[in-house]
């Protein structure tokens, strides 16, 4: 009889510590689900922020002016060297930021991508590079339009 109290409290508290795991366990998967749904995962915050670095970097403005100042530019040798490099830029530049949007999409498509990393930092730190390029050709540009236009100023005075 001693035996079948010692088993049967032995049963009790076994079964009791697996209840006991198996309840504290589902509470803590709920709580990391819940957290989860609410705050989103680290790739899609990442994603997030891909998204709002390229959309500070104002490239359709930018590419907008560009686009502007190079219709309104007399041709000449200088104004065609500045316009080839821009050109030659702005290709590189969209082709940078397909790539990006491209792995993003192909990224959104993998099974379980909101748990993966997304690599992508190599491109949007060459992104920004091209950027900074980008910004200096366009004050050159800004220049070489108004030094010819205070020489054609001085030219007609």
């Amino acid at each position: 009889m001693l035996h079948y109290m010692i088993g049967g409290t032995i049963v009790t508290l076994i079964s009791s510590n697996l209840v006991n795991s198996l309840v504290s366990s589902t509470v803590e998967l709920l709580g990391t689900s819940a957290s989860f749904i609410r705050h989103g995962t680290e790739s899609n915050k990442k994603i997030q922020k891909i998204r709002n670095q390229i959309e500070e970097m104002d490239i359709k403005i930018k590419l907008e002016l560009v686009k502007t100042l190079l219709e309104t530019l007399p041709k000449n040798d200088v104004n065609t060297i500045i316009e080839n490099g821009l050109i030659d830029l702005i290709s590189k530049i969209k082709s940078v930021v397909e790539w990006i949007d491209f792995e993003i999409d192909k990224h959104s498509l993998k099974w379980f991508s909101s748990y993966r990393s997304i690599y992508i930092d190599e491109k949007l730190d060459q992104l920004q590079h091209y950027i900074k390029i980008l910004d200096s050709r366009i004050h050159l540009l800004l220049n070489t339009s108004r030094n010819l236009t205070s020489n054609l100023t001085s030219k007609i005075d």
